[in-house]
């Protein structure tokens, strides 16, 4: 059971037009970094529109999914899928809920017993010292989108004993594109070391709403089956 719970948490988490930068234009990861982290440092919260697409290497599967990303720094955030069905991943601090309205379920766990879950999110926040701690990083791709922005796609590689290296999470590799002027991803590919890779694509990012705390507050509607796995030990499985 907690194997298939934290594998449904895993598949929670723009193609461009692409165009060589001359020598001039081309930042170090270093400073890519930087400009990362002080666009985290005035972010208060942000809203953006995103599109997964979840390829599944035992079943040759392609499923493509979209809703509205929420996130408050430091560390709350919603995922919330309006289609093809449904579903909704909120985290508050240490509390995780996985909620399934038309199921008329929801799963409830400590951010503790997830291990790496975090990692999923690199980019947003001050996630900036986890992507120094977590990884090794290095510029994979430098070009410029349909709009004229200089962007960075930075490889993630975990390293060995961190969280982000967790066998339970099985992450191979991370993608991370930004773009100048926010600073904040537009995309993120997760690949995992069975061959499965998530595609996660954010536009429209509107940042320092003041949204409203019940936004990243889960209670359970009238006739919602709770699961509850907060009394387990360990990284979920």
């Amino acid at each position: 059971m907690r194997k298939v719970f934290w594998l449904v948490l895993i598949s929670f988490i723009i193609p461009l037009t692409v165009v060589n930068l001359t020598a001039a234009d081309r930042m170090s990861v270093d400073q890519v970094l930087q400009h990362m982290n002080r666009a985290n440092q005035r972010l208060q919260d942000l809203q953006a529109d995103f599109v997964q697409t979840k390829e599944m290497a035992l079943f040759d599967d392609r499923i493509v999914s979209r809703g509205i990303f929420c996130f408050r720094n430091p560390d709350k955030l919603v995922l919330d899928t309006r289609s093809p069905e449904h579903q909704q991943l909120i985290i508050n601090y240490n509390h995780v809920w996985l909620h399934y309205p038309e199921l008329k379920q929801v799963h409830e766990l400590s951010l503790k017993q997830s291990k790496g879950l975090s990692a999923l999110f690199v980019g947003f926040g001050g996630s900036v010292k986890d992507i120094r701690e977590q990884f090794t990083v290095k510029i994979e791709k430098r070009f410029v989108d349909k709009s004229g922005r200089d962007c960075y796609t930075l490889s993630l590689l975990p390293l060995k004993d961190s969280p982000a290296a967790s066998p339970a999470l099985g992450l191979d590799r991370l993608l991370l594109t930004v773009a100048e002027g926010k600073w904040y991803p537009v995309r993120t590919q997760i690949m995992q070391k069975n061959g499965d890779r998530t595609i996660l694509e954010y536009s429209n990012h509107i940042d320092n709403l003041r949204l409203s705390e019940s936004r990243f507050t889960f209670h359970p509607p009238k006739g919602t089956e709770v699961i509850d796995h907060t009394s387990e030990s360990g990284v979920a499985q």
